[in-house]
């Protein structure tokens, strides 16, 4: 477990320092040099199939796109099974706001781009400006403002010539109440972006998907998840399997049960011992996101992501961890 640590402190080494320069060598030392490394990122486009792609990402994270990211190693969670082993993290990103004329400006295009997109229904039209401005008007303290957005983090590797590599890795933001990446919404983008992922996957994939895991992953039907056995990426040794999979989410909400649900949110803001001032705020974004969600009917499909560790026990599969995840379109201040 030492060895897979010192892994991971490596890592988090890299993404302190946020030196893109340093990306090369970061991957030439604890990323496997499998053709199908696998990372999942906390983005809606963000699945990065190969070493190319997966560098580009951690580039792209220590180049400004992302914050201070820091895994809580002390309390992660590392086992190991034959020449696999895998790991599961609690983790922040820190971000830092403030007032600026640029930062107004960015809110009034995306205003601008809200009020003119014929793609929308009027309706859907002013319910996502009032959940926009609902998110950036509201009182804050003066000056720069630091934000910790909770992240999690899991990942699984390999033995390359006896030492610990890393095959897959598998970030996603806390779990909002409503998931950005809404094929329902006016934005159509969201569904051919999935439909290109899901043939990226597809032939990235290359395994024939042991029949018992693709039955075990039917069982999340129940809660209108719904994978298909080609898009599921399986790393097997004996006992055990490291899978992945991309798939969608189906719900069906009536507009009552949406407003009801943001007014037991209200109720319980009451019970939470946070200070006036911020259970107004909360109940603001709580009836934002209401409006917002309820302007684009009563049908929800969402795309979510699955990192699982599967046990093949005599009794039957059974799935020992699981790290599920809905990407995550923008990350403005006040959003989760």
């Amino acid at each position: 477990m030492i060895e897979i640590l010192d892994i991971l402190k490596k890592l988090q080494k890299g993404y302190t320092k946020k030196d893109p320069k340093n990306a090369p060598a970061l991957m030439s030392e604890i990323f496997s040099n499998r053709q199908d490394l696998l990372t999942l990122g906390t983005g809606t486009g963000e699945i990065c199939l190969g070493r190319d792609e997966v560098e580009e990402l951690i580039r792209s994270d220590w180049d400004g796109g992302w914050g201070d990211f820091v895994m809580d190693l002390e309390n992660a969670k590392i086992e190991q099974e034959g020449d696999i082993a895998w790991f599961f993290a609690d983790c922040t990103v820190g971000y830092f706001y403030e007032d600026t004329p640029e930062n107004y400006a960015y809110f009034a295009d995306v205003a601008r781009e809200l009020a003119s997109n014929e793609k929308a229904t009027p309706k859907q039209r002013l319910s996502h400006i009032n959940w926009l401005l609902g998110i950036r008007f509201h009182q804050r303290a003066d000056g720069r403002r630091e934000y910790l957005m909770p992240v999690k983090l899991s990942g699984m590797l390999i033995k390359e010539e006896n030492y610990w590599k890393i095959a897959t890795l598998h970030f996603s933001q806390e779990d909002p109440s409503y998931p950005d990446m809404r094929f329902e919404d006016y934005n159509s983008d969201f569904v051919d972006m999935f439909e290109n992922q899901k043939s990226k996957f597809i032939s990235h994939a290359q395994n024939v998907a042991d029949p018992k895991v693709i039955q075990l992953l039917n069982d999340f039907k129940d809660e209108g998840i719904e994978f298909d056995a080609r898009q599921v990426k399986i790393f097997e040794s004996g006992d055990f399997a490291w899978v992945m999979a991309i798939g969608i989410q189906k719900k069906t909400m009536s507009e009552d049960e949406v407003l009801h649900n943001a007014i037991q949110e209200i109720t319980k803001s009451f019970d939470d011992g946070i200070s006036p001032e911020k259970r107004l705020f909360e109940m603001k974004h709580n009836v934002a996101y209401a409006l917002k969600e309820i302007s684009s009917g009563a049908e929800f499909t969402w795309q979510i992501r699955l990192s699982a560790v599967i046990e093949k026990a005599e009794e039957g599969y059974k799935i020992r961890h699981k790290h599920l995840s809905y990407p995550c379109d923008c990350i403005i201040e006040g959003k989760l």
